[in-house]
This record gives C-alpha cells, structure tokens and sequence, in this order.
C-alpha cells in the first residue's frame, strides 16, 4: 500500500526518489511492541515522528483527538493546543496554512487527519511550504493509519488467544461443578470449540518455545501451563503419536491420559503418568500402564513402619544406594543381570546388597510376596519424599 502512494504522488508530480526507499524503510522499522490503546497515543506517536525525522527534512507535529500536540520534532510544542488541528479534527479535512496564515502555536505547513474506522482520531502536521510538505504528509497519514489498523489487529488477536488460554485452563481442571461446566460451555460455543467431542491429553515436559517445532492441525490446542509443562489437547490418535513421537525424538517426558469428554479427567491422568515417571525414574507414557501403581499409591496400603525405615536409611550414603538398588531392581522386573549392568556394578555385590535389604528391612527381595511389599514401601516413600510430585 505504501508503495502505491508512492507511485502515486510521483505520478502527481511530486519528486520524492530521494526519499521513497528511506521513509519505507522507516515506516516498516516502527516497532508497536508495547503499545496498547487503538488511539493515537503519545507512545506510538512519538515513535513515529522520530523514525520519519531521521528520513524527511521536516519538522513533525502529532496532535490528538483534542487538538493537543502530543508528539513533534520540536519537544518545547509538546502538551500546548493546535488551534488549527482543532478545525480539521472538526472538519475531517485537510488544511494548509502559509506564511501569511501565522497564528499563535501554528507554523506553515499542512495539517491532515488521522482516521480509524471512519472516526477521526488525531493530526498529522508538517512544517513547511504546503506545496513541498503535502506529499510527504499524505504518506505519513497512510502509514500512521496502516499501523493503527496493525495495532488493532495485533490486539483483538491477543485478546482471542488470552480469552482461549484462561478457557483452555479452566477446561483442564480436574474438577469442575455444574455451574462451571455451563460457563465453560458457553465459552466453548463463543471460540467454536466442540465442547463434548473426545479428546485426549498429552503433557510434554519442555518449554513452550521447544514446542515450536511441534506443528499441530486446527482443532488440537496447546496450553503453555507452566515453564516446562505444555499440555497438547488432540483431537485424534494421529496427532497423540506425532506428539509422542516428537517428545521421543527430542527426550522429553511426556504423559498421555484417556480419551474422554472430560479433558480434566484426561489432564489429570496424563499428569499422572509423568508424575510416576519421575518418581520411579521410568519412561511411562499411558495412563493405563501407571494406573494400578496410582491407585496403590492412594490406597495408604503401607506399613508405617516400614515407610519410616526407608527414610532412616535414605539418611546415610550407604542407604541411599541401596533404595536406588532396590528401585532399579524392581524397574528390571528382578532381572539380576540387567540390574547389575543398569547399576555398573557386579552381580556379586546386587546379592550382597539385596541381603542387605533383607536384612535392615525384614524382607526378602527374592520373595515376590516381599519384593511386593519393598514395591509398595518403596512407592509410599518417595512419594512423600517428593511434595512437586505426590499422588493425590
């Protein structure tokens, strides 16, 4: 669109090859990060006036939707009323003003309205003989409104995206009452969200820019829960594999719950399954294989006493490599060669220290009855030992 003005005013008669390729340049260096109000505020106009002072020999005035200037190339007019501005904020249309027209805090020039959806929102002024400064503030008219419409944009597409994150959040909430659900509801209807189609739950341990290379189809959201937690809501098994397959590739812990209506119910479980992950140090990935493992986990099976000998001997470096045998000698299924070699160690000193659990504990780890108990003692513990981690 720029360029079109260009073209035009060259066609016109106006000789700007000097300063064509240098005001677009600036136009499009203008950075709106940080600018928040669809008006002409005195952030983004100053901005602009600075950017487009270092491409065109002109002073530059900015005056708001009352008339005061709020942005120039001379800082001493700041904050004081253009009377002219006031007339064309009336009158939507341009006016020109030369040395015989001198008034008070009016200087030669041309003064041009700044429109936004058919409403007058400010002032542009250049200072100067009208015949040399109209081209260049006919440009600067056109790309003041082409970033107020950018602006615009930018903002209605963050609001979309806080308006979906705050839905997306309360979706995955384990558990939501009557009143909740309806809300939610509603708000699914508003961002055309199917709010009774089966979805599942996948959780990615990494952070959200890692997830970037993550390229999902419309109708799959993400919510970015936490520095290194980004839930994958999918709507079928070929976007959960491809997320599977991706945190795999990249060697980040991920947990994938049901297949349910109820996205809380699927959070919570694929929450579940990187919860024990981490606790038993073990690559689960289905909530159904963590499942019974949960459910012991909440029934207070544990022997007290037992639970309270696992935490004496965590206490001394000794025992703490003989919780961390044990532990490893239970994700090998009691397989002693693959625990031996898991450990570095030789297989030797995996039967001195299994009979050293024996004996501390009064449990026999070659006893399945036993090895269950150490299991489920074992479970109890370091799930108390780690709060960030426990199972409710």
């Amino acid at each position: 669109m720029l360029n079109y003005f260009l073209l035009t005013l060259t066609l016109t008669g106006y000789n700007l090859s000097y300063y064509n390729c240098y005001f677009h340049y600036a136009v499009a260096q203008i950075n709106l990060e940080g600018v928040a109000h669809m008006e002409l505020n005195t952030k983004l106009a100053q901005v602009i006036v600075d950017r487009m002072m270092k491409t065109i020999p002109y002073n530059i005035n900015m005056m708001n939707d009352e008339g005061i200037i709020i942005a120039s190339g001379d800082n001493t007019r700041i904050g004081k009323l253009h009377t002219e501005a006031i007339r064309v904020l009336r009158k939507n249309e341009i006016l020109k003003f030369s040395h015989n027209d001198l008034k008070e805090n009016v200087q030669p020039g041309v003064n041009i309205p700044v429109n936004f959806h058919d409403q007058t929102i400010g002032v542009i002024g250049i200072t100067g003989d009208p015949q040399e400064v109209t081209p260049f503030a006919l440009l600067l008219k056109s790309s003041t409104e082409l970033l107020l419409e950018q602006q615009s944009f930018q903002q209605i597409e963050e609001n979309k995206q806080n308006k979906l994150t705050r839905f997306l959040f309360r979706w995955t909430q384990k558990d939501i009452d009557f009143d909740t659900t309806k809300n939610l509801e509603k708000e699914a209807l508003e961002l055309n969200i199917d709010f009774y189609f089966e979805r599942t739950v996948v959780i990615i341990k990494c952070s959200a820019k890692k997830l970037l290379d993550l390229r999902l189809e419309q109708d799959n959201f993400h919510l970015n829960r936490s520095v290194n937690t980004q839930v994958l809501i999918c709507k079928d098994l070929s976007t959960v594999k491809k997320c599977i397959n991706f945190a795999h590739n990249h060697n980040y812990r991920v947990g994938v719950g049901s297949t349910t209506k109820n996205i809380g119910k699927s959070f919570y479980e694929a929450q579940t399954v990187i919860k024990i992950s981490t606790l038993l140090d073990k690559d689960y990935i289905y909530y159904r294989e963590v499942k019974f493992i949960q459910q012991l986990l909440t029934s207070d099976l544990a022997d007290k006493t037992l639970v309270e000998k696992f935490s004496m001997l965590d206490n001394t470096e000794s025992g703490t490599d003989l919780l961390n045998t044990l532990l490893t000698y239970l994700k090998n299924s009691g397989n002693m060669n693959k625990t031996a070699s898991d450990l570095h160690i030789h297989r030797n000193t995996l039967l001195y220290r299994l009979s050293k659990i024996h004996n501390l504990i009064g449990l026999n780890p070659h006893k399945f009855t036993d090895l269950f108990q150490l299991f489920l003692t074992l479970l109890t513990y370091l799930n108390h030992k780690n709060p960030q981690l426990k199972i409710h």
